[in-house]
């Protein structure tokens, strides 16, 4: 009887105990392998997500010294998410590390990556967890941003990390035919008559450069259609930047960006005597630049009516 009421206790008990070897289970269906970056090895993906456009939240720049020193952005483009359960001797250093090492291979910028409690003001409550943020422009695609969160769920023996990716891209734009260019080329042109300037979203440029994306065409083309139907119209062309970054670099980035504007418009059959390019960089705000929304908003091309 006793020998009785012992095994159902250790049954019961062994129901209650969570599931052994959670780091060795199967990954969750449909997950897939990073193309820069392998699966952890010993670990378990129990949450996996790839979108082809999304926006994941990013820390752009950390200023050390000051009340709020993470600036954070809303990236968007392809996200790709997994969470990892960690084989229980792993530890969260071990696993910041390894990815550190392998991005830095790669070409990654670190914005900051360690211990989180080494980074105040990052969004992060545990000061033990380890925290990572990269950045790389890979050649004729653009930026990559890596953020990693690793923390002990629990305890020592249960080692978890989040790891999101985002390939920085603009949406495709589909379903625009001649008669939306000509409708939203007619809109810009009223706003230039009303207001003398309008800011123009959508313009998109590589990281840190005055590159032309190719996701840019359908706004250029609006604004190359308005030019060709008002053929009196004479523009300045500014460019504008958020405040992420020094006011003198900002100024020099802002003005390429505006003279590639120009160059475009140029190359696509507008006489370039009726353009003029200037730069403003983060001189000019529309809108409050310690926001992702606001920075957003700043970062932008102006056409002016001479």
């Amino acid at each position: 009887m006793k020998f009785a009421f012992a095994a159902a206790s250790a049954a019961i008990l062994l129901a209650c105990m969570p599931a052994l070897a959670a780091w060795n289970d199967p990954n969750v269906e449909g997950t897939r392998e990073y193309r820069l970056i392998k699966l952890y090895p010993q670990a378990h993906v129990f949450e996996y997500e790839a979108k082809d456009y999304d926006s994941a939240k990013m820390l752009v720049e950390y200023k050390a010294g000051i009340e709020s020193p993470g600036v954070y952005d809303e990236i968007e483009g392809k996200v790709i998410r997994y969470q990892f359960e960690h084989k229980p001797t792993t530890s969260i250093l071990e696993i910041e590390r390894n990815y550190e090492n392998v991005l830095r291979g790669k070409g990654f910028e670190a914005i900051a990556a360690g211990r989180a409690g080494k980074y105040p003001g990052i969004d992060f409550s545990g000061g033990e967890d380890m925290i990572g943020y990269w950045r790389w422009e890979e050649p004729g695609k653009g930026m990559i941003y890596v953020s990693l969160h690793a923390w002990y769920n629990g305890g020592h023996d249960s080692p978890q990390s989040e790891l999101v990716i985002v390939e920085t891209q603009s949406m495709q734009q589909t379903l625009m035919g001649n008669a939306a260019v000509e409708s939203k080329a007619a809109s810009l042109a009223d706003a230039l008559q009303h207001n003398g300037r309008v800011a123009v979203y959508g313009i998109t440029f590589d990281f840190n450069k005055a590159t032309i994306r190719p996701e840019a065409a359908p706004v250029l083309n609006q604004v190359q259609a308005m030019l060709q139907a008002n053929p009196g119209l004479q523009l300045t062309i500014e460019g504008h930047t958020d405040s992420i970054g020094q006011a003198a670099y900002n100024q020099k980035l802002s003005a390429d960006r505006a003279e590639a504007v120009k160059a475009w418009l140029a190359a696509h059959g507008v006489d370039a005597t009726r353009l003029s390019g200037a730069g403003f960089g983060d001189a000019k705000p529309v809108a409050d630049n310690a926001t992702e929304e606001g920075r957003a908003q700043n970062r932008r091309v102006e056409l002016v009516r001479r």
